[in-house]
């Protein structure tokens, strides 16, 4: 009906299809864009199988309605689970797993995610740490800045970047020299795991320091053999794994997350974390 009221319009073309017909036939559907996330570890400390290996960026889409459906899943949200699921979905290389990311690649991409959801500007409130106020803060998150070992600082710890992605860090007195990894999400989520476990048990004892160890030792002075690296790490001195963590930190691959803060109430300054809360992804109309 409606093709031949179309016929008999003074100068309608018979060749377009009906207002039905291009209803039908026409997909609305919106092209999401992307962006190239730079990596702080620059693909160097991944093993060369994975699809990161070398590489310096990594792209991700924007988030949509669906990624927003995640991240207020409650079900999703009370398993922990929310946040990775929504990065699996707005990676594009789908070969990059979330569990196998460097937590500091990991950060980036959360940093990445929110500024092209929401722009740029994080403000939420802070906890003064001298006089305890609290106040409203503003953060820009295209400010962010990665932090890559600088050679100075490999120098500085003896330290050296493997081929096969690994740091080698003597530990000054006792002669021995370790060879240790980055910890991945996977490593992270593992580990809480395990101390939410042992938690349970009547004679528990916080081991987030053995476990962290456990974890990032693969070798010591050249020797891979698992039972023989916890029995290290057990007897390992408590100045020696101070020293081990102090450097890890320093030398891991990571967005700088500081802030100069200055205080509105008692003045004081100082570098301030953007904290991770949870309104990082739900800002304030």
């Amino acid at each position: 009906m409606s093709t031949r009221s179309n016929e008999g319009r003074i100068g309608a073309n018979p060749n377009l299809p009906a207002e039905n017909e291009l209803s039908e036939t026409t997909e609305l559907k919106f092209i999401t864009p992307t962006e190239f996330v730079e990596l702080p570890s620059k693909g160097r400390f991944y093993d060369v199988s994975h699809p990161l290996h070398n590489q310096d960026v990594v792209e991700i889409k924007h988030m949509t309605t669906k990624e927003e459906d995640i991240l207020s899943s409650v079900t999703l949200l009370k398993k922990g689970l929310a946040l990775d699921r929504m990065l699996s979905n707005i990676l594009v290389d789908k070969r990059v797993k979330v569990d196998d990311l460097f937590l500091g690649d990991k950060n980036a991409l959360i940093i990445a995610a929110r500024a092209h959801g929401y722009g740029p500007s994080y403000d939420t409130a802070i906890v003064c740490p001298l006089c305890k106020g609290s106040q409203d803060y503003s953060f820009d998150l295209n400010s962010l800045k990665t932090q890559f070992p600088a050679e100075e600082l490999l120098e500085k710890y003896k330290a050296k970047i493997t081929e096969q992605g690994t740091l080698l860090l003597p530990l000054p007195k006792i002669n021995h020299q370790m060879e240790l990894r980055l910890l991945s999400s996977g490593d992270e989520k593992r580990i809480s795991e395990t101390q939410e476990a042992n938690r349970k048990k009547r004679d528990f004892v916080e081991s987030s320091v053995s476990d962290f160890l456990n974890c990032v030792v693969v070798a010591v002075d050249g020797i891979t053999d698992r039972r023989q690296l916890r029995g290290f790490v057990e007897t390992l001195p408590a100045l020696q794994v101070r020293y081990i963590r102090k450097v890890y930190n320093i030398l891991a691959p990571e967005l700088d997350l500081s802030h100069e803060f200055r205080c509105a109430e008692c003045d004081y300054e100082g570098a301030m974390e953007v904290p991770l809360t949870a309104d990082f992804f739900w800002p304030n109309a």
